[in-house]
């Protein structure tokens, strides 16, 4: 049989137990099964490769798929603006080619910066001409349903 005192305590540990903040109860560690993977260097480079090639086949539909509905471009332009202009180039070229350098890829958990230098050959339709634009380029790719999307693309061109 349990003394009046060690009764007394029982109880009121039941009692105050619910009460007690939660920093003197025992610590749970948060559950992880939600949370994506991180981006891997990997993943970015098909990311990559994937985009010239979109890029090249001058589908804008699936090109576009590639962007975040949030996108921004060269730090002015949002997705409508962005998605007309890409219309214009793949509907005004015969051909294109597009050539990447990555200089860095720096992973930051579920996003990813990434800069190098582009080289584009276009061909224009019905004129023969030929136009080259290369230039520094930035990406900074994010997580978005379980796919990469361009945030935020910045490039310039040489003179």
């Amino acid at each position: 049989m349990l003394s009046r005192s060690t009764k007394v305590i029982l109880i009121l540990f039941m009692v105050l137990f619910p009460v007690l903040p939660s920093s003197l109860r025992a610590q749970v560690p948060p559950t992880y099964e939600g949370i994506p993977p991180a981006i891997t260097e990997g993943e970015v480079r098909t990311f990559l490769d994937e985009y010239m090639s979109r890029y090249m086949k001058k589908d804008v539909n699936v090109f576009m798929s590639f962007f975040s509905k949030g996108a921004i471009e060269n730090r002015l332009l949002l997705y409508g603006d962005i998605y007309e202009i890409y219309q214009k180039t793949f509907d005004n070229s015969d051909a294109l080619q597009y050539y990447l350098e990555i200089y860095s890829i720096q992973i930051f958990g579920q996003s990813a910066y990434i800069s190098g230098r582009y080289k584009v050959n276009q061909n224009l339709k019905g004129r023969g001409t030929h136009h080259i634009f290369r230039g520094n380029i930035q990406w900074y790719l994010i997580r978005e349903n379980g796919s990469l999307r361009i945030k935020e693309i910045n490039y310039g061109r040489d003179r």
